[in-house]
């Protein structure tokens, strides 16, 4: 087997399970997936192949299901990759892993179920250094997981313990997920707690791999709650349709997102803490109230906010598309005045009709560069032009 461990589900093809290493039953698939990624002590691959795999408990440290332990002390990297990219909501291929009810109700009360969780046990450092580093450095790619619902606190990956993690072409939703969004149906209020992906926590060392590519979330309470990491780097993801798409906390070194998108959201990103973030061409859609799901933490502005305003900073462009509860800018009154954010979605050839804290427009009729204050239009010389 090496450093490759093929499992294959109990509904994989012929071919699939006569090659796999290990085929699973459909029943307690955590174990044997916790059984492969165990063997693999010097690091290596798990390969999910095409199928669906059930996960039924979540027995392990930190009421986890697939947990990746300390490995006496030793680094590795572990990926976890499905065989094929992502199936579409209708179609029968790919790599799904479900966490069924059973699991759920039978996990220890008052504690989040974590998917895929790691040991917060670190080596010690040698000479006099403090290391940051923990042991699994865990990879993610081409797999969708799917709760039975998002009725209590849960985690699809937490990445909190891992040294890195990179993250690509997965999703994390409910059951209901797509069945709600294209049949256009409110979707079930999320249990606060229940979160997509949750990741690692600092630098990491200075050069350790961080980064998602192409993750989605949605119908959970936050789809990505980003915690003290710096450096990372996301790409064409998007959380959609609950109660909070993006939750950042605690970042001195920048985030940068590119091309992301937050659908269907009850509330814009919040803010913890303090830090950067470079965010281009973030799209916002808010198409239909009646498809947003209710926040069972109650009301709060639907606008973007932070925890004390001002105290994060740097530069965000976003278009806005629809109306839902009449939302037309990013910012609630008075935050992001540390960003230097552009509204995209209006015409250039006239003043924006909602424009950002510090937006600047190029006056035709007055030939000058104005910018917006908050309350007015105003020339570089402070002057408000009308």
């Amino acid at each position: 087997m090496g450093n490759l461990i093929l499992l294959a589900a109990s509904n994989s093809s012929e071919n699939d399970c006569s090659r796999a290493d290990f085929v699973c039953s459909g029943k307690n698939d955590e174990q044997i997936i916790n059984s492969a990624v165990n063997s693999l002590t010097s690091g290596g691959t798990v390969q999910l192949l095409d199928g669906d795999y059930y996960i039924d408990s979540f027995s392990n440290e930190g009421c986890s299901a697939i947990f990746f332990g300390f490995n006496n002390g030793q680094a590795r990297v572990v990926n976890i990759i499905g065989d094929t990219e992502n199936k579409s909501y209708n179609t029968r291929f790919g790599v799904t892993i479900h966490v069924t009810e059973t699991a759920l109700s039978s996990a220890t009360p008052d504690m989040p179920c974590r998917v895929f969780y790691g040991t917060p046990s670190k080596p010690a450092a040698p000479g006099d250094f403090y290391t940051y580093t923990h042991v699994n450095n865990v990879n993610f790619e081409n797999f969708y997981i799917f709760f039975h619902a998002a009725s209590r606190p849960l985690i699809g990956i937490d990445c909190i313990n891992f040294g890195s993690s990179f993250i690509r072409q997965v999703g994390v939703y409910t059951e209901n997920y797509f069945r709600d969004r294209f049949m256009h149906l409110k979707p079930a209020t999320p249990c606060s707690g229940s979160i997509g992906i949750n990741s690692c926590h600092g630098s990491n060392d200075e050069m350790a791999r961080i980064g998602y590519d192409t993750v989605n979330v949605g119908g959970l309470h936050t789809g990505f709650r980003l915690n003290g990491v710096d450096h990372l780097i996301m790409k064409t993801c998007t959380a959609a349709r609950c109660c909070c798409g993006y939750e950042f906390s605690d970042s001195p070194k920048t985030i940068t997102m590119i091309n992301c998108a937050d659908e269907g959201n009850t509330h814009l990103p919040r803010f913890n803490g303090s830090g950067q973030l470079t965010n281009i061409d973030f799209n916002i859609e808010r198409f239909n109230a009646d498809f947003i799901p209710d926040d069972p933490e109650g009301g709060g502005s639907a606008q973007a906010e932070e925890e004390t305003p001002g105290s994060w900073h740097g530069f965000i462009s976003y278009t806005m598309q629809g109306e839902a509860f009449g939302l037309h800018q990013l910012w609630k009154e008075g935050h992001g005045t540390g960003f230097r954010t552009v509204n995209l979605y209006h015409d250039r050839n006239s003043r924006p009709d909602y424009p950002e804290y510090l937006e600047a427009y190029f006056d035709r009729r007055l030939n000058k560069t104005l910018t917006w204050n908050g309350n007015n239009w105003i020339d570089a010389l402070g002057n408000i032009c009308p």
